[in-house]
């Protein structure tokens, strides 16, 4: 029997599911230490070095066991107990920060417990990620998606936003580690508590041969059109959000004419349509397919991204348009571009949790349960790769040219990498629709594919 298919589940809905409540806790309170603990040491890292080698270095030990051990994390977690996978991955987790209260809290003790504490999730995520499979039913598994990614937010405010400054202010780096030990600690005892974190099927094969089994994941993406749309979404959106992150600061001052230190201008409106994207997403997905709201997202986005290089230019029109508006304009004291750019990112922000929340709801639909681990970690890997040289390009090109004409350039090529991907992906599913007819192979799901891709 499936454990996520309880009565209690089904009669009551999503939070009648007390194992899916203690997996929400448990989630929560190891995002906010999580955060907290990178944000801390993000800090350390700047205030002892301000080089930006010193802050490369830092990024690229959060990117780089992504992209080296992301595949090998995914079939582990596909292949063993998810509960084992979990607590093991947690325990190394926790001996990273508990080494790290020991040593000097420097910039190379600070990027190396990042390395260690990203290597290790590479495991805990995508275990994390298929045990959901056997807690929320199928026919849920939208909403919980889409609350699992609002908890994310709610995690990464507490965290980075709360937790973080007041123990740096008043405990220290040491302080904060405890802090981070408690919250993981706490964390694993509950995921402890929960039964049935694996989910298998009658007669599902368990002997693999990990090196031939290691691209799984890569081969359930590429052989779905309709999965493949979704992923290269979320590859480009990741990478689009990283490159605007680059040029945030620089535009802030460039073209919002303000200190780069107002960044909560840009930040707070993110947040706020993230939000809000996170509590549509499940109520449009009953009307749209997954790769439709994907679609919409990455439009959201896009023209939002290439909005904003000429926002001073119609700013007084979006800033006068009503009178609330204006009110609001003379009550902050602020330009008509910043608000101007406050009323755009809510937008933008809603956009990206469609595409996040409809990439992973596809995933839980169209793979196989003995590879969804696998995806989840492809889908990470795939996008540390695409996002590490953009991410870099834009840096320097924010050195030689105006910031507006790097934004142009960003979603002009965010706009046309999709298109590409697009076509191609609606070539593949009617040419799989007509191999299937002509073989005289039921049509609906080709054809359920080639409606989306149209």
């Amino acid at each position: 029997m499936n454990p996520a298919s309880d009565s209690s589940t089904q009669d009551g809905g999503l939070f009648a599911n007390s194992r899916f409540v203690r997996y929400c806790y448990a989630r929560l309170l190891s995002l906010i230490g999580q955060n907290a603990l990178i944000y801390g040491l993000f800090i350390a890292v700047i205030s002892e070095q301000e080089s930006s080698l010193a802050t490369s270095a830092f990024v690229l030990a959060s990117v780089i066991p992504s992209i080296v051990l992301g595949l090998p994390g995914g079939l582990v977690a596909d292949l063993l107990p998810k509960k084992i996978v979990l607590l093991l991955s947690m325990a190394l987790r926790m001996l990273a920060v508990f080494w790290f209260i020991d040593l000097d809290p420097g910039v190379e003790g600070a990027i190396g417990l990042t390395f260690l504490f990203w290597t290790a999730y590479q495991f805990f995520a995508p275990a994390e990620n298929a045990a959901l499979l056997a807690i929320v039913p199928r026919e849920r598994l939208a909403h919980a998606s889409s609350f699992l990614q609002a908890l994310s937010l709610v995690a990464q405010l507490l965290g980075a936003g709360v937790v973080a400054p007041l123990a740096v202010k008043l405990l220290d780096v040491e302080g904060l580690s405890m802090i981070v030990l408690g919250c993981l600690g706490f964390s694993a005892l509950i995921l402890l508590s929960l039964p049935h974190l694996t989910y298998r099927l009658g007669g599902q094969a368990r002997d693999v041969v990990w090196w031939r089994a290691l691209p799984g994941g890569y081969r359930a993406i590429a052989a779905d059109p309709g999965l493949t749309s979704t992923t290269l979404m979320r590859v480009l959106l990741d990478t689009g959000m990283l490159m605007f992150v680059v040029a945030a600061p620089v535009f802030i001052e460039e073209t919002l004419d303000t200190g780069a230190q107002n960044a909560i201008y840009i930040a707070l409106p993110g947040a706020v349509g993230l939000a809000l994207g996170l509590l549509l997403a499940p109520l449009l997905l009953t009307f749209v397919s997954a790769r439709g709201l994907a679609l919409g997202g990455f439009v959201c986005f896009t023209a939002v991204l290439l909005a904003l290089p000429f926002v001073d230019a119609f700013a007084p029109e979006m800033a006068g348009a009503s009178g609330p508006v204006r009110d609001f304009t003379d009550w902050l004291g602020v330009s008509d571009a910043i608000v101007a750019t406050m009323l755009l990112l809510p937008i933008a922000g809603a956009g990206s949790s469609f595409v996040h929340v409809a990439a992973r709801t596809d995933v839980y639909r169209r793979v196989p349960t003995n590879l969804v681990a696998q995806v989840f970690a492809t889908q990470a890997a795939l996008g540390s790769i695409g996002a590490l040289v953009p991410t870099c390009l834009a840096g320097v090109m924010l050195d030689q040219l105006p910031v507006r004409l790097v934004l142009v350039l960003i979603g002009g090529s965010l706009t046309a990498c999709a298109l590409y991907a697009w076509q191609r992906g609606a070539r593949a599913a009617r040419a799989r629709g007509v191999a299937e007819i002509r073989a005289g192979l039921p049509g609906d799901a080709s054809a359920e594919d080639e409606g989306d891709w149209a």
